[in-house]
C-alpha cells in the first residue's frame, strides 16, 4: 500500500482541521464523507476541502465502512457512538483514527484493541497535541532532569461554550455529554503523559446543568507513589489551555497547549536560583503532524508508540474512574 484512502464518518466541526491535514499528507486521499444529516456531508466537503473533485458523499455510514477502496476511517462522532462504529469498521479491515475519547469505558477500549489485533489493523486515539514540537520540548526538558523529580502537575482547559456547541451539553454525562467527555480527556491525558506513573485513585466533582451534563469539573489524580496531579475544565470560564509542572528543582508552564498552527507556542520555566526564562517554540500544525504519524503507522504496519492501545486502555480506565467519582462524590480506584 502506497496511498491511504480515507473515509470520514460524521460532519463534525473538527473536520475543519482534520480534512485539510489529510489533504496535506502526500500519501493520503479522501474518497468519501458520510453524515446522517441531509446536506451536511456536501457542506462539510465544500467548506473544508480545497480539492473536492472525486470525493463522494452519503448519508449512510455503511457506504463508507464497506467501500472496497477505503482502507482508513476517521471517526469524529458523538462519544457514545465510537465503539459500535469503530468495531464495524475494524471488522471490514479498516484502519481507524478515533477522536478522543476512544470510548466511554475501559472494557470498550479493550474490545477495540482485541478487534484490531484480530484484523491486523492500526487504531489510534486522536490526541493531536502530543505531536506538536512544544510537547517534545516539555518531555525532553523533564527527561533532562533540570526540574528534578516531578512532584505535581496541574492542567486547565476551558472556554465559554457557544450556541453552536450546545449539543454537547444537551445530553447527560451518562450518555457522553458535558465538558468532562469533551475537553476532560485532554486535561487528564496530559497529566498522565507528564507524570509518567500509574494512577492509584481519583477524586472529582462537577457542576451539572438541567440535562445532567457537567458544565465544569475538577479533580485529583493520586499516583501509586503518592504524588498528585489536578485538573479543572469548564464550558463557563474564559479560554485557557495550559498546564504547569512542578519539580524538586523548578517549574515549567506550557501557556497554550492547543494554539493555532500559525501561532508560536510559549513555554516558560524557572529553575532554583535562576531567573525566569520564556521560550518560543517553533510553529507546528499538530493536526498535520498527527495525520502524518498515523499514515506512517499504517504504511509500515506498526502501532503508534506515542498513542498506543495500551495508553488508550489506561486513559479509558482513568476517565471511567473519574466519572464514577463524580457520580459518587468519593475516591475511586483506577
Amino acid at each position: 500500500m502506497k496511498t491511504v484512502n480515507w473515509g470520514i464518518l460524521g460532519a463534525a466541526r473538527v473536520n475543519q482541521r482534520l480534512l485539510p491535514a489529510i489533504e496535506n499528507n502526500a500519501h493520503s486521499q479522501i474518497l468519501m464523507l458520510a453524515s446522517r444529516r441531509n446536506g451536511a456531508a456536501d457542506e462539510c466537503v465544500k467548506q473544508y476541502v480545497k480539492n473536492p473533485d472525486g470525493i463522494k458523499t452519503t448519508t449512510q455510514f455503511v457506504d463508507v465502512i464497506n467501500h472496497p477502496d477505503i482502507n482508513a476511517i476517521y471517526i469524529p462522532l458523538a462519544n457514545e457512538e465510537h465503539t459500535e462504529v469503530a468495531l464495524k469498521a475494524i471488522e471490514q479491515k479498516k484502519h481507524v483514527l478515533i477522536e478522543k475519547p476512544m470510548a466511554l469505558t475501559q472494557q470498550e477500549v479493550k474490545s477495540i484493541t482485541q478487534a484490531a489485533k484480530d484484523n491486523n489493523v492500526i487504531v489510534m486515539e486522536g490526541f493531536m497535541y502530543v505531536f506538536h514540537p512544544q510537547f517534545d520540548f516539555v518531555l525532553d526538558f523533564i527527561n533532562s532532569g533540570k526540574l528534578g523529580k516531578i512532584q505535581y502537575t496541574h492542567s486547565m482547559f476551558s472556554f465559554p461554550i457557544q450556541p453552536a456547541r450546545y449539543y454537547r451539553i444537551n445530553r447527560s454525562m451518562q450518555d457522553g455529554g458535558g465538558a468532562f467527555w469533551d475537553i476532560g480527556p485532554y486535561a487528564i491525558h496530559t497529566l498522565r503523559q507528564v507524570m509518567g506513573a500509574h494512577i492509584k485513585q481519583v477524586n472529582a466533582t462537577a457542576k451539572m446543568n438541567s440535562h445532567q451534563a457537567d458544565m465544569s469539573a475538577s479533580g485529583i489524580l493520586e499516583f501509586t507513589d503518592q504524588r498528585r496531579a489536578t485538573f479543572d475544565i469548564s464550558f463557563e470560564c474564559t479560554r485557557r489551555s495550559e498546564f504547569e509542572i512542578f519539580g524538586e528543582k523548578g517549574r515549567l508552564k506550557c501557556h497554550t497547549v492547543w494554539q493555532h498552527e500559525n501561532d508560536e507556542a510559549i513555554i516558560s520555566f524557572e529553575l532554583e536560583g535562576s531567573a525566569p526564562v520564556v521560550e518560543k517554540i517553533q510553529k507546528g500544525n499538530h493536526f498535520d503532524l498527527e495525520i502524518n504519524h498515523f499514515v506512517d503507522c499504517i504504511l509500515n504496519n506498526k502501532e503508534s508508540k506515542k498513542l498506543s492501545m495500551d495508553d488508550a486502555i489506561k486513559q479509558a480506565a482513568t476517565m471511567e474512574a473519574t466519572f464514577k467519582s463524580i457520580q459518587s462524590n468519593q475516591w475511586v480506584s483506577v
